[in-house]
């Protein structure tokens, strides 16, 4: 991948876990409290929208960040660099697992390993993180 096609990639992961993230709300909600909750949202410029937002200190947010995992990049082993790798370039774990031959389901290990190891609990934000620590 060039470094002119980072931003869309980027764009694209956003939109993936945007995507996930309304689903999952909805699922958790009937019908009328989403779209109330919604219609709600959309009403709101955006400085409402920061004032709603509970302010986090600086230091409960260092807190909270080392407190989740190790977030060495170091304490991934060398197949877990080269899977995390293979994820942030855009590959699907069939697409991981075939270029490895290994199972898709050895792919899935490695992922919960490197999730928990670098502190995080999706696919965009390890492939985040393997961009800002030059991983990929």
């Amino acid at each position: 991948m060039e470094d002119s096609d980072t931003p869309h990639f980027l764009y694209r992961i956003c939109r993936a876990e945007y995507k996930r993230t309304v689903a999952t709300v909805r699922a958790h909600l009937d019908e009328a409290t989403f779209t109330a909750a919604w219609a709600a949202g959309q009403a709101m410029t955006i400085e409402q929208a920061i004032a709603e937002a509970q302010p986090v200190t600086l230091s409960a947010a260092k807190s909270s960040i080392t407190s989740v995992g190790s977030r060495d990049p170091n304490a991934l082993t060398a197949r877990e660099k080269e899977v995390l790798r293979l994820l942030a370039a855009g590959m699907s774990d069939a697409q991981v697992a075939e270029r490895l031959v290994i199972s898709r389901r050895t792919v899935s290990t490695h992922l919960t390993a490197i999730y928990s190891k670098l502190g995080v609990n999706s696919r965009s934000a390890a492939t985040r993180y393997a961009l800002d620590h030059q991983l990929v």
